[in-house]
């Protein structure tokens, strides 16, 4: 069972923050005289348009797709996740609590020197009431859905909230590949390149019960080179 601190701040229902916890204060650096703003003031740009989207989840929830969201904060990753809660006050029909957990250590996160981007080498999965982290390694393939994608694994497929672009963006490693405008692969788990006629091509998995992936022309050679000379460091 993980155990984290978690910050609580309250929104009102035009997403201004009336009301914050002692964990929340510390990690955000907010002081009490920083109440009354817009929660997005809190945020990098990049970020604010994840925390909108992740408000519309919640406004139009999918009970399929967990609502939580990783973010990057004063160089930290923290893992996020907002509830409408609705009440009887006349002049307030609802508010907001976004909480959120501190996962930079679980996730070994870090500054990337070259471009100044916190990195994480683990991926942090909110699954069954639960928080796990995933080691790349046991990582098959991921596969895009719109705003989220899907992470299969050998035994099961987890759903997180960032697209391929944000896991490579986010990702330190070497052995994940974006192979196709769907789909990531772990070059460490590749049996075969598949020809399947004309210049089409799949991957076949060293393991039979995953399902096979299409892989973009454009990007055949550059897989083919990469796994015929094992060119995949740490």
């Amino acid at each position: 069972m993980n155990s984290f601190d978690i910050g609580t701040i309250i929104l009102s229902s035009d997403y201004k923050v009336i009301g914050i916890n002692s964990y929340a204060k510390k990690i955000l650096n907010i002081d009490q005289s920083s109440l009354g703003k817009s929660v997005f003031s809190y945020h990098s740009q990049k970020s604010q348009s994840k925390i909108k989207s992740l408000i519309e989840k919640v406004q139009n929830r999918r009970p399929d797709l967990p609502t939580t969201m990783i973010v990057d904060v004063l160089n930290k990753v923290l893992m996020i996740d907002f509830c409408k809660i609705h009440m009887i006050d006349k002049k307030h029909s609802h508010i907001f609590s976004m909480n959120f957990i501190d996962v930079s250590r679980p996730t070994e996160a870090h500054i990337n020197p070259k471009n100044g981007i916190v990195n994480i080498r683990k991926f942090p999965i909110f699954y069954k009431e639960k928080i796990i982290f995933l080691n790349a390694s046991s990582i098959y393939y991921i596969q895009s859905d719109g705003n989220y994608c899907k992470i299969v694994t050998d035994n099961h497929s987890y759903y997180l909230h960032l697209t391929l672009k944000e896991i490579l963006r986010r990702y330190s490693g070497t052995e994940l590949m974006r192979v196709h405008k769907s789909f990531i692969v772990n070059l460490l788990h590749i049996k075969e390149i598949r020809p399947i006629g004309g210049t089409k091509n799949i991957i076949i998995f060293d393991r039979e019960m995953i399902k096979s992936v299409p892989v973009a022309k454009r990007k055949t050679n550059e897989l083919k080179s990469l796994v015929t000379s094992n060119k995949i460091f740490y």
